[in-house]
């Protein structure tokens, strides 16, 4: 169902400031991928923060996987698996560390932060792969385990989960912010969103850039077309959802991917799998790791910490999915 609106979108104050304070710089596919990465890591840790402190921090070989281990005091028993955004082809560990610190302290619980190969030069399903070595490395060591990510790396997340229902194997929470799910690029949803942002906050052609962009992250990460609608790859397109684990999704207002996450619910609670969906208006892809700039990205953190809360309590009673 594709979404009619009259009134012109609109980023909350914050957004707007946050936007009006970045150079322009040409489209993605447009720049060297070093480029890209580099820039990826000076936005993210000119936006994140300052750093909280937790008890430990270690480097991990998680599953043969480079990783970086959090635990705050007394988190000792519980683990949530992060795998980061950044389009497959960028994103490092230092990029989400302070969210992570704040998340571990919120949560109560570690987190293993995984360091996947990047496209181009490690290509689809290489990801995915690392990422289950991960998951499967922490099943074997914690007590309870939750998985997730934002962007490409909830797109990782989401993937896993299924991954995991099929091997018996009990997550405690799968938490997507903001994932790309589908690599239908052409879907309403996108059309719709090209139109209605073809000016957004004082810059022309927003919606077809981030089309655009969309297309071209795809065929780096999953150059083989036939293979995008692989499940591992377009985790809404399995065929069922049945005891996938209890999941939160956290979207934003002004995001082209906002459609998959709305689907994916709806797809969700078919199958009678506990799901809360939670959109931020006013914002934007990318607002959950900026702690430094968005009263909405600690909210969102606030908001992530008590669902991973609750459901390892759950998981600990016995009563996941009751």
């Amino acid at each position: 169902m594709i979404e009619t609106h009259d009134t012109e979108p609109l980023p909350s104050e914050q957004v707007r400031a946050y936007l009006d304070s970045l150079p322009r710089k040409p489209p993605i596919w447009e720049r060297d991928v070093a480029d890209v990465r580099l820039d990826m890591r000076r936005e993210a840790l000119a936006s994140s923060g300052e750093p909280e402190q937790v008890a430990t921090v270690e480097p991990a070989q998680a599953g043969g996987v480079p990783a970086r281990l959090y635990r705050p005091a007394g988190g000792e028993r519980d683990v949530f698996v992060w795998m980061h955004g950044g389009a497959w082809l960028g994103g490092d560990l230092d990029s989400y560390d302070a969210v992570l610190r704040a998340l571990a302290n919120r949560a109560g619980c570690a987190v293993l932060s995984v360091d996947y190969r990047l496209a181009p030069e490690h290509r689809y399903p290489a990801a995915v792969e690392d990422c289950w070595s991960a998951t499967t490395w922490a099943l074997e060591r914690f007590d309870r385990v939750a998985v997730g990510g934002d962007s490409a790396g909830g797109n990782l997340a989401a993937a896993v989960a299924l991954r995991a229902r099929d091997g018996g194997m009990q997550l405690a929470l799968q938490l997507l912010v903001y994932p790309v799910l589908d690599h239908w690029v052409d879907s309403p949803f996108y059309q719709d969103f090209t139109k209605r942002y073809a000016h957004f906050a004082g810059v022309d052609g927003v919606g077809a850039d981030d089309q655009a962009g969309m297309r071209y992250i795809w065929q780096v990460y999953v150059p083989d077309s036939m293979r995008r609608s692989e499940r591992d790859a377009s985790p809404l397109r399995a065929a069922s959802f049945v005891d996938v684990a209890p999941t939160l999704l956290i979207t934003a207002e002004h995001d082209i991917l906002r459609g998959e996450s709305e689907a994916y619910a709806q797809r969700l609670a078919a199958d009678e799998v506990p799901v809360e969906l939670v959109n931020y208006e006013g914002q934007i892809h990318g607002f959950f790791e900026m702690l430094g700039v968005m009263d909405d990205s600690r909210h969102a953190v606030a908001l992530a910490a008590s669902a991973l809360k609750r459901a390892f309590r759950t998981e600990s009673s016995g009563d996941v999915g009751k």
